[in-house]
């Protein structure tokens, strides 16, 4: 088998579509028990695809307590 071998091409191309992470129904001022304080935030994690909008879960956290550079010391 002599000359060149040129790539076959696949028999079908793979779907791809565009989706879009975002977050949705935010909710603020809510009471953190772990620093005592209405720092607390609720918000739902929600996927943006050409066919519509899929809630993907929640988040809860707490912008105090959340916070890696300077943590809140645990209050009793």
């Amino acid at each position: 088998m002599s000359g060149e071998h040129k790539p076959t091409q696949p028999r079908h191309r793979p779907r791809t579509a565009a989706v879009y992470l975002d977050i949705a129904n935010l909710t603020g001022d809510l009471w953190c028990g772990a620093c005592k304080a209405l720092t607390g935030f609720s918000a739902d994690v929600v996927a943006l695809h050409a066919s519509g909008i899929t809630v993907i879960g929640s988040v809860d956290g707490c912008v105090i307590c959340g916070d890696p550079d300077d943590p809140e010391v645990q209050r009793d």
